[in-house]
């Protein structure tokens, strides 16, 4: 499952690399760090999330055609706080992009329960996708579409 994750991210780190954004790529998160946020959140991650942390710190981007910039797990964590209305937000689900890292509108999160993704917004219009969207095929979908614009 992971292995996905790191083939696509390598892909797009290769298009970064040649197109580099205006912030340089951060390192990755530390197993401390990931196992912090675990603490606070009170559940595991996903797998494909850690390997992805682990690889890259966040933010970056943006890397979709939509402007989503890949949110590291500090960022990721403030979203997850200003989303979490119970009867609206999944307990389980975890923001990993943004519109705008600082001030975030909308994004992708993934589902820690069962590794789907889905959309959300602040104006509390969130779903997972009907497609059975993984993190790994939405990284496989942005190295495709970087590949695409050069």
């Amino acid at each position: 499952m992971s292995n996905g994750v790191i083939v696509a991210w390598e892909r797009i780190e290769s298009w970064l690399r040649l197109h580099p954004p205006a912030a340089p790529l951060s390192p990755g998160a530390s197993d401390e760090l990931i196992a912090e946020a675990e603490a606070e959140l009170g559940f595991r991650l996903p797998a494909d999330l850690r390997t992805l942390w682990r690889r890259c710190g966040g933010p970056v981007g943006p890397l979709t055609p939509e402007g989503e910039v890949l949110l590291g797990v500090r960022r990721a964590l403030d979203a997850y706080d200003l989303l979490n209305h119970p009867g609206v937000w999944g307990t389980t689900w975890i923001p990993f992009t943004a519109d705008e890292p600082d001030d975030p509108f909308s994004g992708t999160f993934i589902d820690a329960a069962t590794g789907l993704i889905g959309s959300w917004n602040r104006q509390d219009v969130s779903h997972l996708y009907e497609d059975g969207s993984t993190l790994t095929g939405y990284l496989a979908e942005v190295a495709d579409e970087l590949r695409a614009l050069h």
